[in-house]
């Protein structure tokens, strides 16, 4: 007997048969069954894990450079923009988290412009605009100012009710100095002045002061000059213009310039004694 031989009559023998349960097909089919939703689990699983992980990514570092940026809730409620938070269904389906979108500003796509800059060198004239004449102008001259006149008394200047003493009355030559009634003026600062021997030598201080010739506060050094072309007799006041007065050869105009502007119109006497 050859090993062929031996080996089919070992198989056939009786003690070799195993008992099959019954049901034992139906335990089969379960078992299968348990193992493939096992697997089926595990795959879904790590599915959902992955896009779960992305969606984190995605949201921590943004997907690219065009993705929305968020803005924090306290921006939100300082803003007076009101974010609702809905929780996600318990479903497999995934929502996306609410998000505030900031627009940003569209892209410009216009070609930079080349400026050139220039300087430009602005050359002022030496001569100021000269201001309006007043809008009640009170004349100067040729001898008298409204109700005073040059050579009146201080008794005479008082009994008007226009004039009142200064703070500082009496100067070093022994002449009084006057102010403007309800007007006081600093101490030795005097817009009028009486001499003990001619009277009233000085009348100015006035802002609406005009000359008949149309010179006022405000008038430039050019008209000065141009109407008044004589001085009387130089001053050591190098803004001051001293010119004899037109239809009255005892009197002059002594006029300041700021700047090239009147800024006081003064009728005084020619012959006086209280300053030089």
């Amino acid at each position: 007997m050859d090993l062929d031989d031996e080996l089919r009559k070992l198989f056939a023998d009786d003690r070799l048969d195993v008992p099959v349960r019954p049901e034992a097909d139906r335990v089969i089919v379960t078992g299968a069954r348990r193992v493939r939703r096992r697997r089926a689990g595990v795959v879904f699983g790590g599915g959902m894990l992955s896009v779960a992980t992305m969606l984190v990514a995605g949201t921590a570092f943004g997907v690219s450079g065009d993705a929305p940026q968020r803005t924090p809730l306290a921006a939100a409620e300082s803003s007076g923009l009101t974010t609702t938070t809905t929780p996600p269904p318990s479903s497999t389906t995934t929502t996306d988290a609410p998000r505030t979108t900031v627009v940003p500003p569209p892209a410009t796509t216009e070609e930079p412009t080349h400026t050139t800059a220039t300087s430009t060198t602005t050359t002022s004239s030496s001569t100021p605009t000269k201001a309006k004449p007043p809008a009640n102008p009170l004349a100067f001259g040729p001898t008298t100012v409204g109700p005073l006149r040059l050579g009146m008394t201080v008794d005479e200047a008082e009994a008007t009710g226009l004039i009142q003493a200064n703070s500082e009355p009496q100067n070093a030559a022994g002449c009084l100095g006057y102010d403007w009634a309800g007007h006081p003026a600093a101490g030795y600062h005097y817009s009028l002045v009486f001499s003990p021997k001619y009277g009233l030598v000085r009348i100015g201080g006035r802002t609406n002061a005009e000359t008949p010739e149309g010179i006022y506060d405000g008038s430039s050094e050019d008209d000065v000059r141009a109407v008044y072309p004589d001085q009387s007799k130089p001053h050591i006041g190098h803004d001051e213009w001293v010119t004899p007065v037109p239809g009255n050869p005892s009197a002059h105009y002594w006029l300041t310039l700021r700047n090239h502007l009147v800024t006081d119109i003064r009728l005084e006497l020619a012959s006086q004694d209280c300053y030089q």
